[in-house]
């Protein structure tokens, strides 16, 4: 009985962090790299997203891609204001690996943010960038 009783308790726990785990992630969709530059280089496409480069400035002065924004993974947080209006809207994060990208879209979706997409880091696609 007290095997059981701890298997259940085990059990329980597990599903509980599994069930954790999706929500935070069911709003954050894997992009490749090539679909991100299908997007910047439609027009009309590009328009219906906004695309957050979330590596530090000096990275995002170096090269990034076109069409984004730069907000630090450790500003987005208090940022969070100046993009409040895409919260039901296509939003693209990027980094230089993707790690960073992770961490902010699952800031984003922390703060109601519906529609986040993560693309290929700068590293680990050909992106063309501008500086």
């Amino acid at each position: 009985m007290k095997k059981t009783c701890i298997f259940l308790s085990f059990l329980l726990m597990v599903i509980f962090s599994v069930s954790c785990t999706v929500k935070s992630t069911e709003n954050i969709i894997r992009m490749d790299g090539s679909r991100l530059e299908a997007i910047l280089n439609d027009e009309t496409e590009r328009g219906r997203y906004l695309v957050i480069d979330v590596r530090e400035d000096y990275e995002y002065k170096a090269g990034h891609v076109p069409y984004s924004i730069n907000i630090s993974v450790q500003e987005i947080e208090s940022r969070i204001s100046e993009i409040s209006d895409w919260k039901e809207k296509n939003v693209i994060v990027i980094c230089r690996s993707g790690r960073r990208s992770r961490a902010a879209a699952e800031i984003l979706v922390k703060h109601g943010f519906k529609k986040i997409f993560d693309a290929d880091g700068v590293s680990k696609y050909n992106y063309k960038l501008e500086k």
